[in-house]
């Protein structure tokens, strides 16, 4: 069982105009959802989670007030404020020992890449993949090494690889690459500028003949 717990209690009103006096309040409105149960509408402290979903991406150990039982949970959607970033629901999905799951999880790039060091650029393009594995083999975090990738090189989905773990995104997917350094583009970009300007003057001379 997971140590990261996130204290809850159980909420009578739901709907906009209860959600939103409650938000006032510095609450956030959840719900639980646990396979074969009734779902429990719920209220979490918002400062409180949202330290929790930035330090954890793992199993959480959801304790209701009043009640012994803790159950061990996901947190499976978050909805937050498009202007001001701040959490406004949330959706625990309960899990049972055996039974796998499906969750996204953060990439993580570990290392510097060969072609960093020679002057190249790293673009990181996916940053969380989408997983299915069992509760007690769910992972924080993807570390992905980077060290021995060299410009012109990519990792892609199908390359990455991590024990009782199976990725469910697009197997060509690329999960970063390294670009030749942007000097050189520039360097050839001023050299096709020179060659119009020269050009230019041929043009308008021709045209004063006429």
């Amino acid at each position: 069982m997971t140590d990261i717990v996130v204290k809850a209690k159980k909420r009578e009103l739901t709907g906009k105009s209860a959600a939103k006096k409650f938000r006032a309040q510095g609450l956030v409105p959840a719900e639980f959802y646990y396979h074969g149960e009734k779902n429990f509408h719920l209220l979490v402290n918002r400062k409180d989670f949202e330290y929790v979903l930035s330090h954890s991406h793992s199993l959480l150990s959801l304790e209701l007030e009043g009640q012994k039982k803790k159950y061990q949970c996901i947190v499976k959607d978050v909805q937050f404020d498009p202007v001001r970033g701040d959490v406004l629901h949330v959706d625990f999905q309960g899990v049972k020992k055996g039974q796998k799951i499906t969750v996204t999880v953060p990439v993580i790039l570990k290392g510097t890449a060969a072609g960093v060091k020679t002057g190249g650029i790293l673009e990181h393009l996916i940053r969380e993949l989408e997983i299915e594995c069992l509760p007690n083999d769910l992972p924080e975090k993807l570390e992905v090494d980077v060290t021995n990738v060299k410009v012109g090189e990519a990792i892609h989905v199908k390359d990455l690889h991590f024990k009782n773990i199976k990725i469910l995104d697009d197997p060509e997917e690329t999960v970063l690459l390294i670009e030749a350094p942007r000097l050189a583009k520039e360097g050839e970009v001023e050299e096709e500028a020179a060659e119009e300007e020269i050009k230019e003057p041929e043009v308008i001379t021709a045209k004063k003949e006429e």
